[in-house]
């Protein structure tokens, strides 16, 4: 019973009760935690605040089918940085506040949003781009070249997770062009292009003595104005009225954010009408809601420190060559997307699978799960159990280690105890624990790590494989070196063009798929509850970010119910 009212406050927490009624039931709960009450007063306690609240649940649903006056949506996590594109917003998605000079259609191809034209001069170093000349910021101020050159050169100076280090300068040409000047031919760099949101140069200079101010505020040309940001709770918005492109057909909008499990709560009692949601939630239906699946480039696999550090004996396992391998042979990937992820994955072989910089899943030899050939690789390497303590070991190191993934996170978590359960079956000790992404970041270089990339870019091939980023950040941090791989992403990059890069890439991927410096495991699709009348129009292949990605055509997204 106790553990009943505890997800019953939670609950009114999480409703539209009004203040009063709210302060009502929160009383009578605290009276009910006593727990000293006669059973009958108990009892009817309890059924007074839960008629209280399923009264106000009821008016809630039966106004299910009506428009909103206010989009209500969970998209996912809370930027840490706050909704400024200069510290990394929008690398993912949509930065939705401001535009992007360029954005991608259905097929991923680019078209244009602030760019009209845009071309490569014959030395491949520079990067001519026109402008529209019709747009303006959310404050009426004019959007120019200035405000493009200065965004980029900010980033160039500031760093951040857009990587602009091939990047010389920006330089303004006319009110309406600007030009990229680039240190090295870089045939990827329109990529950064479609995810680098525009800030307003005047604006921006203005709050730089308060490096958080222009995120918590921010000024852009994108299709909605935010206007408020309560910390851990919410970002209310509505129309930008000088938007140049399609105006969407929500006024306003709140993204609320949360825990997996409050934003299902708030699902179930019709407070909100669209969330992502994770897979362990994706068979429970909710009346009056749809069930969306959106297909991704996200995917998710175990990173491996790939250099033995002497005092650390992760290390030693994870550098072995013949332990990377066996977990292919170990690792039931189509187990792990029916029974776990329910189907709403696909088993994954590479950073990008059936894309130009992945691999073909048509073409590869898929191993097949075999504890026997597992057992006889090990066997072979000299990995035996000497100590008879059902942990096999090899020169007095113990095929033990700890696996890393984020706290909170419902489907790494799955993942993470799928692993141990299946190394444990040839005495392969895993510990999992989940930690907060700046916990990680001190031990990533040393201790095996489940994570997720996906890009529609192929520049993520280079930051997760090439040399020059290892133990740079969250890309490359096991420290994978291979001169064979660097030489093909190098020449993918200095390629005449996109369709002259495409077999280095191949490649680059056929040896990093020989040295296994990930192990990959699954590609997520993406899931999302909305309320039936609510139409999301024909999403486009979402990247890793599960949540904002979804915005990329909120022009399309229409209430269909009258």
């Amino acid at each position: 019973m106790l553990r009943k009212i505890k997800y019953y406050r939670l609950l009114i927490y999480q409703c539209s009760l009004p203040l009063y009624w709210k302060q009502v039931v929160n009383t009578l709960f605290k009276i009910l935690n006593r727990n000293k009450l006669p059973l009958i007063s108990f009892r009817f306690l309890f059924t007074l605040s839960l008629f209280i609240v399923s009264s106000f649940i009821s008016q809630a649903s039966a106004h299910l089918n009506e428009k909103p006056n206010i989009l209500k949506v969970a998209l996912g996590s809370e930027p840490t940085t706050g909704f400024d594109p200069i510290k990394g917003w929008g690398k993912y998605g949509n930065p939705l506040f401001q535009s992007t000079l360029l954005k991608r259609d259905k097929e991923l191809n680019f078209v244009g949003d602030l760019a009209t034209k845009w071309r490569l001069t014959n030395n491949k170093l520079t990067w001519i781009i026109n402008l529209r000349g019709d747009v303006k910021f959310s404050d009426g101020t004019p959007l120019t070249a200035e405000d493009v050159a200065f965004t980029y050169n900010q980033i160039l100076q500031q760093g951040s997770s857009h990587d602009l280090s091939i990047l010389k300068m920006a330089e303004p040409l006319t009110p309406n062009s600007v030009a990229f000047h680039l240190i090295d031919c870089d045939i990827t760099f329109l990529d950064r292009l479609s995810s680098i949101g525009i800030v307003p140069k005047h604006l921006y200079q203005k709050t730089s003595k308060n490096k958080h101010a222009y995120g918590e505020k921010p000024i852009g040309s994108g299709p909605y104005v935010l206007n408020q940001w309560v910390k851990n709770q919410y970002v209310s918005m509505s129309l930008n009225p000088f938007y140049y492109g399609k105006k969407p057909a929500f006024p306003k909008l709140i993204a609320v954010f949360g825990s997996e499990e409050s934003r299902f709560i708030q699902l179930k009692m019709h407070q909100l009408n669209l969330s992502v949601i994770p897979q362990r939630y994706a068979n429970q239906s909710i009346a009056g809601y749809k069930l969306w699946s959106v297909p991704t480039l996200d995917n998710r696999g175990i990173v491996w420190p790939m250099t033995y550090q002497q005092d650390k004996n992760a290390t030693y396992v994870s550098a072995d060559p013949v332990i990377r391998e066996v977990f292919d042979y170990l690792i039931d990937k189509q187990l792990i997307v029916d029974k776990l992820l329910d189907g709403y994955a696909t088993p994954a072989y590479s950073i990008a699978d059936n894309m130009p910089w992945g691999l073909d899943t048509q073409n590869i030899t898929v191993k097949k799960t075999s504890l026997t050939h597992a057992n006889a690789l090990l066997k072979k390497a000299g990995w035996v159990d000497s100590n008879r303590n059902g942990v096999i070991d090899k020169q007095g190191h113990e095929a033990s280690f700890t696996l890393l993934y984020k706290s909170g996170d419902s489907v790494r978590e799955q993942l993470a105890l799928a692993i141990r359960s299946m190394a444990a079956q040839v005495g392969i000790n895993v510990d999992i624990k989940g930690l907060e992404w700046n916990a990680i970041a001190l031990q990533m270089t040393t201790t095996p790590v489940l994570m997720g990339f996906g890009s529609h870019s192929a520049s993520e091939v280079t930051y997760v494989y090439h040399s020059r980023y290892a133990h740079t950040d969250f890309y490359n941090s096991g420290g994978y070196k291979n001169t064979k791989v660097d030489t093909a992403i190098d020449n993918a990059l200095k390629a005449s063009s996109w369709q002259a890069s495409i077999p280095f890439w191949q490649e680059a991927q056929q040896q990093i798929q020989h040295d296994r410096p990930w192990t990959w495991l699954v590609n997520i699709k993406h899931l999302y509850m909305a309320n039936a009348c609510l139409n999301l129009g024909t999403p486009i292949t979402e990247p890793h970010d599960h949540g904002w990605p979804l915005t990329a055509n909120i022009e399309e997204w229409r209430w269909q119910c009258q």
